[in-house]
């Protein structure tokens, strides 16, 4: 695609927005419209459709059958042919997502940039510029959801290399943790990077990512190689876990003594950081010295009378 396609589609994208806005803006249910990702000719040439927040007033959200009993209602809508993915957010979930009490929080979005392109609540407007403005000291937050990923990538490649013994299956799995390693890397940087992750990693760390990423991608899968890879991401792990896992070993070490799995997944039950992936790491700290894992009891219902058993970890001293 050259200069003048891409700036033919960027501006259909643009018009399109502009359409969108307009619609939206005769609607007095809708408050406000955030773009996600910006439209450049840096970006646009991958880009099909158009990801937004729409904020609706509270009480007015129309469910469809197809949503079920999810909390985040989703709509596909076009303009000019553009598709426009919608994510319709209640004026007090979005409040909620602001102040980090939802598990959808405004957090920092470290690969793709947010423009308030449509607002009519300047309670909305003072949010979303606080909460933007904010967002980039999330590294700490972003740091562990990403490290998350990567552990849990890693403890399933290994039982796929030496278990299952699918070492395509485990290359797959491996290109996952290496993309993970990229996300960690972006992070870590401090600043919204909207283009291949992946490559701005291997920019940023050439011989890490030819062993993760390069050679398991462009050579025939074999043992060795995968193994390599996997040790490389362990060793990176290990070697930056302190900075990258530091809100939950801070909490571990703060609270002390024996904590039940489900009150420390409450504890980071935000947007991206999955149960399985914070188990993984737990389990993570644990095969590698740095917490003990028992057990707790637990209670299935609010009225069971009897108790089944939790993991529950402990940091060692």
């Amino acid at each position: 695609m050259n200069k003048k396609q891409l700036t033919e589609k960027r501006l259909q994208f643009e018009g399109a927005l502009e359409l969108f806005a307009s619609r939206i803006q005769e609607d007095r249910y809708i408050l406000a419209a955030v773009l996600v990702g910006s439209l450049t000719d840096e970006t646009i040439w991958r880009k099909e459709s158009m990801y937004l927040w729409v904020i609706e007033a509270d009480g007015v959200t129309k469910r469809l059958k197809s949503d079920g009993n999810d909390e985040r209602i989703f709509r596909t809508l076009v303009e000019d042919d553009i598709n426009l993915h919608v994510e319709l957010i209640p004026r007090s979930r979005f409040k909620q997502m602001i102040e980090g009490s939802s598990r959808t929080a405004f957090s920092s979005n470290f690969f793709a940039k947010r423009e308030l392109i449509y607002c009519d609540d300047a309670s909305i407007r003072n949010w979303f510029e606080k909460a933007d403005e904010l967002a980039t000291r999330d590294q700490e937050k972003e740091l562990l959801v990403a490290t998350t990923w990567a552990i849990h990538a890693v403890k399933q490649a290994r039982k796929q290399i030496e278990i299952k013994k699918d070492l395509e299956l485990a290359r797959q799995t491996l290109m996952w943790g290496a993309h993970s390693v990229a996300a960690i890397e972006i992070i870590r940087q401090g600043e919204i990077y909207e283009h291949e992750s992946i490559y701005k990693a291997i920019e940023l760390k050439p011989k890490l990512f030819k062993t993760i990423y390069l050679d398991p991608i462009s050579k025939k899968p074999t043992a060795k190689i995968l193994k390599a890879a996997l040790v490389a991401i362990e060793d990176y792990i290990e070697e930056n876990h302190t900075a990258y896992l530091k809100p939950l070993l801070n909490y571990l070490a703060k609270r002390k003594g024996l904590l039940p799995f489900s009150e420390i997944a409450t504890q980071f039950a935000y947007s991206q950081l999955y149960p399985w992936h914070l188990e993984s790491t737990c389990q993570w700290l644990t095969d590698n010295g740095y917490a003990e894992k028992l057990s707790a009891p637990f209670k299935l219902t609010k009225k069971s009378r009897v108790d089944v058993e939790e993991p529950a970890y402990m940091l060692n001293d």
